[in-house]
């Protein structure tokens, strides 16, 4: 998936951060984590409940989703569309209502897994928990801007993230509130992007639990 505090995940993309490689510290299990969450092949459909905290202290808790199948990657949130083909590392992104529009490798490197925009310093793997959808592995990745913490699904699927400031200011809490083994047909094309994949009882202003990062 994808991915800054400014309103979810996926926005790396949008921002234009730098790409990265060099990546130090990581535990061989993490790094097979990390690996996982890009290269899966898997086929999932999920929405997330997301708070984001702007640094102005403003507070927004808003949906997001994400549709895998496999090479095909596709985000979206009430503002941001995009999709990605993880194998060729190829995406465009699309903000709606505007004409802004992202092409190349920045926005698969955003969407394909644990974010890799940016430099990882540092990660490991924290365990395991039980969430709603299933035991999720707990991994912790560190960079020079932000700590980000993902739980992670069998299938690579990112059920859970946080993102935090390197000195603890809370960002973005992310949670899973639907979890599936299918995918909507036809939303991986640049024509798709005009309509929402997401179910609109997903888009309604329903108030889920404010999610935790716990």
């Amino acid at each position: 998936m994808i991915r800054t505090a400014a309103t979810s995940l996926i926005l790396f993309a949008a921002a234009g951060v730098a790409g990265g490689t060099s990546e130090t510290s990581i535990s061989e299990e993490a790094r097979m984590l990390i690996d996982l969450t890009r290269e899966t092949r898997k086929t999932y459909s999920l929405v997330t409940w997301n708070r984001v905290t702007r640094r102005d202290g403003t507070v927004i808790e808003e949906w997001s989703a994400e549709f895998h199948d496999g090479v095909h990657h596709r985000v979206e949130t009430p503002r941001d569309r995009l999709i990605a083909d993880c194998a060729r590392m190829t995406g465009t992104y699309v903000q709606m209502g505007s004409a802004k529009m992202i092409n190349g490798a920045t926005v698969a490197r955003a969407a394909c897994g644990v974010q890799a925009n940016s430099i990882i310093q540092s990660a490991r793997v924290a365990g395991k928990r039980e969430t709603r959808f299933g035991p999720v592995t707990h991994l912790i990745v560190v960079d020079a801007d932000s700590i980000r913490t993902y739980d992670v699904d069998v299938s690579g699927a990112l059920l859970g993230a946080t993102i935090s400031d390197r000195d603890g200011s809370l960002r973005l809490v992310s949670r899973a509130v639907s979890f599936t083994a299918d995918v909507p047909p036809d939303i991986f094309s640049m024509e798709s992007l005009g309509k929402s994949a997401v179910p609109e009882r997903f888009r309604k202003s329903v108030r889920y639990p404010a999610p935790t990062a716990d």
